[in-house]
């Protein structure tokens, strides 16, 4: 079983807030061959949301072409300490993930 944790941090500042997310995600594109040549099945990201108090406020289609284990960050202005972060994922085989913080 793989573990999809996220690693969530939301900083705030002058300018608002610096939000980082590590998304662990084997990210496979479907084009890779094994040692024995058969093509590994594709599994990968296919949609990332980011979530300030319930409203989505950035949404991001990807694909087969990012890296595994994607770290994405985000400068959002408004953000207040105490303010809930979410960021969320889908991935092309339907497994979805999400993951909750306060904006420190």
């Amino acid at each position: 079983m793989i573990d999809y944790a996220i690693r969530l941090r939301a900083t705030v500042d002058e300018q608002g807030a610096l939000i980082k997310a590590l998304l662990a995600h084997p990210m496979e594109s479907g084009f890779r061959r094994n040692a024995a040549g058969e093509v590994s099945p594709a599994h990968y990201l296919t949609e990332i949301s980011l979530s300030i108090n319930g409203e989505v406020v950035a949404k991001v289609l990807t694909g087969s072409g990012v890296a595994t284990d994607p770290l994405f960050g985000w400068r959002i202005a408004g953000v207040q300490r105490g303010d809930t972060v979410t960021v969320a994922w889908r991935d092309n085989l339907g497994n979805t993930q999400s993951k909750d913080t306060r904006a420190q």
